[in-house]
């Protein structure tokens, strides 16, 4: 069965699913990882941003190409990473019983992710996540802490998104999208999901409509 984008987003461009991460938990092995955390994005070190990967190319947390923009890293390094070839569950997946369990139905499908903390100030200017070629991958979004509005804000196209800490979201990330912290003290903690646009990924949606 050939799966496209418009299997995806049928439902909608923001839409909720019903697998839900106990993020209290989640927290407390984040604490176990305080070290782990990396810059996003060491050319744009000016903006106080950090991730922590749960899949990415070599199975180690730290600083990684799996924490950068792809498109920018392959133009500078010229290599050919995409996100789909980081799809190795790290350390801290496998220290986490939850992630596990959450992600037990999506193994084989599920690539690039991490965790993404936006300190006080931090951001993502307005960018689309796809832009050129065929589509073959799309967002799963679970705000993890502090990620309220009106300090912590997601917008898509003009549409500030609301969100419940825990819940998971497809949000059709090639369209126009910015996010940025506001909080003038604390972190806002997001899971940025990578999936194949594949069967099982449309059955991991599909269940939890």
């Amino acid at each position: 069965i050939m799966i496209t984008p418009y299997d995806i987003y049928q439902y909608g461009d923001f839409y909720r699913i019903h697998h839900n991460i106990d993020t209290s938990k989640i927290l407390d092995t984040l604490e176990l990882f305080e070290s782990k955390w990396s810059q996003y994005n060491t050319r744009r070190s000016h903006i106080p941003r950090e991730g922590l990967c749960v899949f990415n190319y070599d199975g180690v947390c730290g600083p990684n190409p799996a924490l950068d923009s792809l498109k920018q890293y392959n133009e500078l390094h010229s290599t050919n990473l995409t996100e789909s070839d980081a799809n190795v569950p790290t350390e801290l997946y496998n220290a986490s019983p939850e992630l596990q369990e959450y992600f037990k139905p999506l193994i084989g499908s599920v690539v690039r992710t991490h965790f993404l903390k936006l300190k006080p100030g931090g951001f993502f200017p307005p960018h689309r996540d796809h832009t050129k070629g065929k589509q073959n991958s799309f967002r799963i979004i679970v705000p993890i802490i502090n990620c309220e509005v009106p300090c912590s804000n997601f917008i898509l196209e003009d549409k500030i998104l609301n969100m419940n800490c825990g819940s998971s979201y497809i949000i059709n990330t090639t369209k126009m999208h910015t996010l940025f912290n506001a909080d003038a003290h604390r972190d806002s903690i997001w899971l940025v999901i990578n999936a194949k646009i594949d069967e099982r990924s449309l059955k991991f949606i599909e269940s939890g409509l």
